[in-house]
Protein backbone atom coordinates (compact mmCIF):
# COMPACT_ATOMS: atom_id res chain seq x y z
CA UNK A 1 0.00 0.00 0.00
CA UNK A 2 1.19 3.51 -0.78
CA UNK A 3 0.17 6.16 1.74
CA UNK A 4 -1.05 9.22 -0.19
CA UNK A 5 -3.21 12.18 0.75
CA UNK A 6 -4.97 14.12 -2.00
CA UNK A 7 -6.48 17.53 -1.30
CA UNK A 8 -8.55 18.13 -4.44
CA UNK A 9 -9.21 21.85 -3.92
CA UNK A 10 -5.87 23.05 -2.62
CA UNK A 11 -6.04 25.97 -5.10
CA UNK A 12 -9.33 27.48 -6.16
CA UNK A 13 -9.96 28.48 -9.80
CA UNK A 14 -8.85 32.10 -9.30
CA UNK A 15 -5.59 31.24 -7.54
CA UNK A 16 -4.91 28.49 -10.06
CA UNK A 17 -5.37 30.82 -13.05
CA UNK A 18 -3.17 33.55 -11.53
CA UNK A 19 -0.41 31.09 -10.64
CA UNK A 20 -0.51 29.38 -14.04
CA UNK A 21 -0.16 32.77 -15.78
CA UNK A 22 2.84 33.66 -13.58
CA UNK A 23 4.52 30.35 -14.35
CA UNK A 24 3.96 30.64 -18.10
CA UNK A 25 5.89 33.91 -18.25
CA UNK A 26 8.58 33.05 -15.66
CA UNK A 27 12.17 32.26 -16.55
CA UNK A 28 14.39 29.85 -14.70
CA UNK A 29 17.17 27.31 -14.93
CA UNK A 30 17.75 23.58 -14.62
CA UNK A 31 16.21 22.10 -11.49
CA UNK A 32 18.85 20.62 -9.21
CA UNK A 33 19.01 17.46 -7.13
CA UNK A 34 20.90 16.82 -3.92
CA UNK A 35 23.01 14.05 -5.52
CA UNK A 36 24.63 16.26 -8.14
CA UNK A 37 27.99 15.84 -9.79
CA UNK A 38 30.99 17.31 -7.92
CA UNK A 39 30.85 20.44 -10.10
CA UNK A 40 27.17 21.05 -9.17
CA UNK A 41 25.66 19.98 -12.49
CA UNK A 42 22.56 17.79 -12.60
CA UNK A 43 23.15 14.38 -14.12
CA UNK A 44 21.17 14.45 -17.38
CA UNK A 45 20.13 10.82 -16.96
CA UNK A 46 18.56 11.66 -13.57
CA UNK A 47 16.39 14.72 -14.04
CA UNK A 48 15.47 17.20 -16.72
CA UNK A 49 13.10 20.03 -15.82
CA UNK A 50 13.19 23.78 -15.25
CA UNK A 51 12.87 25.42 -11.84
CA UNK A 52 11.11 28.73 -12.37
CA UNK A 53 11.92 31.98 -10.59
CA UNK A 54 8.64 33.56 -9.47
CA UNK A 55 8.23 36.93 -7.71
CA UNK A 56 8.68 36.89 -3.91
CA UNK A 57 5.03 37.72 -3.22
CA UNK A 58 3.88 34.72 -5.27
CA UNK A 59 6.34 32.38 -3.52
CA UNK A 60 5.25 33.70 -0.11
CA UNK A 61 1.55 33.20 -0.90
CA UNK A 62 2.09 29.61 -2.02
CA UNK A 63 4.19 28.86 1.06
CA UNK A 64 1.47 30.38 3.27
CA UNK A 65 -1.13 28.11 1.67
CA UNK A 66 1.14 25.11 2.17
CA UNK A 67 1.66 25.96 5.84
CA UNK A 68 -2.12 26.41 6.24
CA UNK A 69 -2.48 22.83 5.01
CA UNK A 70 0.13 21.46 7.42
CA UNK A 71 -2.38 20.32 10.11
CA UNK A 72 -4.15 18.06 7.60
CA UNK A 73 -0.80 16.52 6.62
CA UNK A 74 0.21 16.00 10.25
CA UNK A 75 -3.10 14.32 11.01
CA UNK A 76 -3.06 12.04 7.97
CA UNK A 77 0.58 10.92 8.29
CA UNK A 78 0.68 10.92 12.11
CA UNK A 79 3.83 13.05 12.31
CA UNK A 80 4.70 16.47 13.68
CA UNK A 81 5.96 18.81 10.97
CA UNK A 82 8.02 21.96 11.14
CA UNK A 83 8.68 24.40 8.32
CA UNK A 84 8.05 23.92 4.64
CA UNK A 85 11.12 24.41 2.46
CA UNK A 86 10.97 27.04 -0.28
CA UNK A 87 8.51 25.59 -2.84
CA UNK A 88 9.92 24.58 -6.23
CA UNK A 89 7.94 25.89 -9.21
CA UNK A 90 8.59 23.43 -12.03
CA UNK A 91 8.11 23.41 -15.79
CA UNK A 92 8.39 20.01 -17.51
CA UNK A 93 8.58 20.38 -21.30
CA UNK A 94 8.38 17.60 -23.87
CA UNK A 95 10.92 14.90 -22.95
CA UNK A 96 11.48 16.20 -19.39
CA UNK A 97 11.38 13.66 -16.53
CA UNK A 98 12.70 12.71 -13.08
CA UNK A 99 13.84 9.12 -12.46
CA UNK A 100 12.62 7.04 -9.52
CA UNK A 101 13.92 8.61 -6.31
CA UNK A 102 13.13 9.46 -2.71
CA UNK A 103 12.94 13.01 -1.37
CA UNK A 104 14.42 12.31 2.04
CA UNK A 105 14.01 10.78 5.50
CA UNK A 106 15.95 7.77 4.30
CA UNK A 107 19.17 6.15 5.51
CA UNK A 108 20.37 5.99 1.90
CA UNK A 109 21.70 9.56 2.06
CA UNK A 110 23.09 11.81 4.76
CA UNK A 111 22.43 15.34 3.58
CA UNK A 112 19.82 18.03 4.25
CA UNK A 113 17.09 15.77 2.85
CA UNK A 114 17.28 13.64 6.02
CA UNK A 115 15.08 16.27 7.73
CA UNK A 116 12.26 16.01 5.17
CA UNK A 117 9.20 14.12 6.42
CA UNK A 118 6.38 14.83 3.92
CA UNK A 119 6.55 15.80 0.26
CA UNK A 120 3.74 17.45 -1.69
CA UNK A 121 3.08 18.12 -5.36
CA UNK A 122 0.53 20.69 -6.55
CA UNK A 123 -0.77 20.19 -10.09
CA UNK A 124 -1.49 23.34 -12.09
CA UNK A 125 -2.65 22.31 -15.55
CA UNK A 126 -4.63 19.42 -17.01
CA UNK A 127 -3.26 16.22 -18.47
CA UNK A 128 -4.76 15.19 -21.83
CA UNK A 129 -4.25 12.22 -24.15
CA UNK A 130 -4.09 14.48 -27.23
CA UNK A 131 -2.31 17.84 -27.58
CA UNK A 132 -4.50 20.83 -26.71
CA UNK A 133 -3.77 24.36 -25.52
CA UNK A 134 -2.71 24.50 -21.87
CA UNK A 135 -2.47 20.71 -21.43
CA UNK A 136 0.28 18.09 -21.36
CA UNK A 137 0.59 14.38 -22.01
CA UNK A 138 2.70 11.80 -20.21
CA UNK A 139 4.44 13.29 -17.18
CA UNK A 140 2.61 11.05 -14.72
CA UNK A 141 3.70 11.16 -11.09
CA UNK A 142 4.12 7.44 -10.35
CA UNK A 143 4.62 5.98 -6.87
CA UNK A 144 6.47 2.70 -6.30
CA UNK A 145 5.56 0.19 -3.62
CA UNK A 146 8.21 -1.22 -1.28
CA UNK A 147 10.96 -3.13 -3.03
CA UNK A 148 10.47 -6.04 -0.62
CA UNK A 149 6.93 -6.76 -1.84
CA UNK A 150 5.17 -7.40 -5.13
CA UNK A 151 5.68 -4.87 -7.92
CA UNK A 152 3.32 -1.96 -7.31
CA UNK A 153 3.08 1.23 -9.35
CA UNK A 154 0.39 3.86 -8.69
CA UNK A 155 -0.08 7.04 -10.72
CA UNK A 156 -1.33 10.06 -8.80
CA UNK A 157 -4.41 11.93 -9.86
CA UNK A 158 -3.27 15.07 -11.64
CA UNK A 159 -6.29 17.35 -11.35
CA UNK A 160 -5.45 21.05 -11.67
CA UNK A 161 -5.50 22.72 -8.26
CA UNK A 162 -5.05 19.45 -6.35
CA UNK A 163 -2.26 18.63 -3.92
CA UNK A 164 -0.90 15.10 -3.51
CA UNK A 165 1.17 14.50 -0.36
CA UNK A 166 3.26 11.47 0.58
CA UNK A 167 5.98 10.44 3.00
CA UNK A 168 9.37 11.77 1.85
CA UNK A 169 10.88 8.27 1.82
CA UNK A 170 8.31 7.03 -0.73
CA UNK A 171 9.94 6.13 -4.05
CA UNK A 172 8.37 8.02 -6.95
CA UNK A 173 9.16 9.31 -10.43
CA UNK A 174 7.89 11.67 -13.11
CA UNK A 175 7.54 9.90 -16.44
CA UNK A 176 8.66 11.78 -19.58
CA UNK A 177 6.28 14.43 -20.87
CA UNK A 178 5.09 13.40 -24.34
CA UNK A 179 3.48 16.68 -25.44
CA UNK A 180 2.73 20.13 -24.08
CA UNK A 181 4.10 21.59 -20.86
CA UNK A 182 3.47 20.26 -17.33
CA UNK A 183 3.41 22.84 -14.50
CA UNK A 184 3.68 21.72 -10.87
CA UNK A 185 4.89 22.89 -7.48
CA UNK A 186 7.00 20.58 -5.30
CA UNK A 187 7.19 21.22 -1.56
CA UNK A 188 8.92 19.50 1.35
CA UNK A 189 7.86 19.65 5.00
CA UNK A 190 10.66 19.12 7.48
CA UNK A 191 10.80 17.64 10.96
CA UNK A 192 10.28 20.21 13.74
CA UNK A 193 13.49 22.05 14.70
Amino acid sequence: MIDLLEIETFLDAGALAALAAEMERAGGGPATVLSQTPDGAVRPATRRTTRLALPPEVREEVKRRLMDGKPALEKHFGVALGECEEPQFLRYQEGDFFVAHQDGNTPLVWDESRFRRVSAVVFLNPQAPEPAAGTYGGGELVFHGPYTGPTLRVAAGARPGSLVAFRAETTHEVLPVTHGVRYTIAAFFRAPA
